[in-house]
């Protein structure tokens, strides 16, 4: 070959070139090119963290924090309000007692109450009772609407209204019909992590 060294020092010297060139070829592929990258991902995340920085100081000259704070104080209200509207377990026997109130106050006579299963949900336990009562149109109206007017949700589910047919469902005045009526009420208990009542 026409172009190689033939004397030893020539050699020696194409040796040393042919390793730098290796070694700067080496250093280039695993030492510059990965550090190169990570620097290029770094300078790209510190410019999206700068842009980020800059909406935020956007947003609070416009006064958009405010907005923010009203809006998680209107929400938290609503969640105070939820929490106001959903008794406790303890509860529960109190409202039962509000409601047979409330019917012996519009002059409805019980001929049934009953517990029906308690059905567990991920958020809310649902408590369901089963009750018949007579009395006519009116007062069953007004039972419905003050259970409807309780501090806590409590809603009447499946209302049955049939004629009655009992000796005693007879009322002073002829134009009057007495009702059976029959219906499911539930309420909802929030569940927790213990199993105790809030």
């Amino acid at each position: 070959m026409a172009g190689l060294p033939t004397n030893q020092r020539d050699q020696a010297m194409l040796a040393v070139a042919i390793l730098a060139i290796a070694g700067a070829a080496l250093y280039w592929n695993y030492v510059y090119s990965p550090k190169n990258e990570q620097l290029d991902q770094t300078r790209a995340h510190i410019e999206r963290l700068d842009a980020s920085n800059q909406r935020a100081k956007a947003l609070v000259a416009r006064g958009s924090v405010a907005q923010l704070q009203e809006e998680a104080k209107r929400l938290q209200s609503n969640l105070d309000l939820m929490r106001t509207l959903i008794p406790t377990g303890n509860e529960v026997p109190a409202l039962l007692d509000q409601i047979l109130g409330a019917a012996r106050r519009v002059g409805l006579e019980f001929s049934d109450f009953a517990p029906n299963a308690t059905v567990q949900g991920e958020s809310f336990d649902t408590y369901r009772f089963r009750m018949s009562m007579q009395g006519n149109y009116n007062q069953i109206g007004e039972l419905l609407s003050a259970i409807g007017s309780l501090q806590r949700v409590i809603v009447p589910t499946n209302v049955q209204l049939v004629a009655s047919n009992a000796p005693a469902a007879r009322s002073a005045r002829a134009d009057v019909r007495i009702l059976t009526a029959t219906f499911d009420i539930q309420t909802y208990v929030v569940r927790t992590q213990t199993g105790v009542e809030p």
